[in-house]
This record gives C-alpha cells, structure tokens and sequence, in this order.
C-alpha cells in the first residue's frame, strides 16, 4: 500500500502520496501528518532510551574514560585538583590543600547529556518527517557538532601545552602518545536500520486508523 522513503540518517517521508490523495481526498494529507507524527515520536523516544542505555541494541558503546569528565571541565576553565583539610597539631591546626595524586570521573555513560537534544520535526510542505539532532530551540550549535563528531568518531591532537594540562591533572601521557581517540558512537542509523520493519507496518497501521476515526467523526 505505501511506498516509504527512509533516510537512515532520519528522514521518513510517503512517496506515492498521489495515490494516497486520490484515494482519500479528503483525509490523506490529515492522516499521513498524524501517522508520521506518532511514528516520530516513537523513534525519538527510542533514540534517546538508546543514548542514556549507551547505544541501541547489538550496537553498545564503550563507557567513558574516567578522564574524560575531569579533561572536559580542564578545556573550560581551571579545574580544583585539591581539597582543603585541617593539618598541624592541636591548638596549631590550619587548613592546607591536599592536592589529589589522580583526577578520576564517576561519569562514564557516554553522551547522555545529548539525550535531550533528540527532536522530531514535521514538514508540512514536504510532507517529510526529520528525527535526531535538529537545530531548534534548546539545542545549541554546539550540541549539534558534539552529536556529529562522537556519531562518527575523532582524534584530539596532544598539544605541548595539553600535555602539561594532563600532567598537572595526574593523568601524564607518554610521549609517544600523540593522540587520543574518541571511537565512534552512532545512534541514529543503527535504531533506524534495527527499526526499518516496524517503521513501514506502524505507519500503514496509523494511517488506516486515522481515515477510519476521521470517517466515523
């Protein structure tokens, strides 16, 4: 009955909409909103359960290094290697710091702050329904790039003056470490591909109930 467009990227659209049109007049274009719609909903709702979970199904991702959150807040600013303690005898005691020997995070899911940013946006020129990572309101250009440079991988460049960062962290590197590699974490594609089955039944099944509730009304 239909012929879907799937872009495993994030786009779904119905591609013999014409016949669609002739076949339902009046109902078609209502129906194939609402039908894209609820489908969108229920893969961004995917998506986001597959980035807090650390990937979809069959397709996990490796957990964080536990430098990672500690070298994150370094690259914004001053990051506090010490805490203040009390040392000294009694009735001399002063506080000190105590610097830590090795920063560690306990973050270690993956891009679980960009579960957030996962969007669906409908189209209705086009008829076309987007799902991911969509420039809008509450997602910033800087979560976009973050989103598409952790779904297909990257190296940071070691820097003299990172490496002296990295020192002065506790997390000295060797100098025959020039990079480091953040390995590719995709999300989109795979739920997509994991999904392709259900995608074309779920939306034949809500555009039939919508004409039939719309004939009834």
């Amino acid at each position: 009955m239909f012929e879907l467009y799937i872009d495993e990227r994030g786009e779904i659209a119905i591609e013999n909409m014409e016949t669609m049109l002739k076949a339902f007049p009046q109902f078609a274009e209502r129906a194939t909103a609402s039908a894209l719609k609820s489908e969108g909903y229920r893969l961004r709702n995917m998506i986001k359960a597959a980035i807090r979970a650390g990937g979809s199904d069959g397709n996990k991702w490796d957990k964080l290094n536990p430098h990672t959150g500690v070298l994150s807040r370094a690259k914004k600013g001053s990051v506090k290697n010490f805490k203040m303690v009390w040392k000294g005898k009694k009735g001399s005691k002063r506080r000190v710091r105590q610097y830590k020997d090795v920063m560690l995070s306990t973050r270690t899911a993956p891009l679980s702050k960009l579960a957030g940013a996962v969007r669906y946006d409908y189209d209705t020129d086009t008829q076309i329904i987007s799902i991911g990572f969509i420039r809008e309101k509450g997602v910033s250009d800087g979560m976009l790039k973050l989103a598409g440079m952790h779904a297909k991988g990257f190296k940071t460049r070691i820097t003299p003056k990172m490496r002296k960062m990295l020192f002065a962290l506790g997390f000295p590197v060797k100098k025959s470490t020039t990079i480091l590699e953040s390995p590719a974490r995709p999300v989109i594609e795979p739920i997509f591909r994991q999904e392709q089955g259900d995608i074309m039944r779920n939306i034949e099944i809500k555009f039939m109930a919508s004409i039939m509730r719309y004939l009834e009304e």
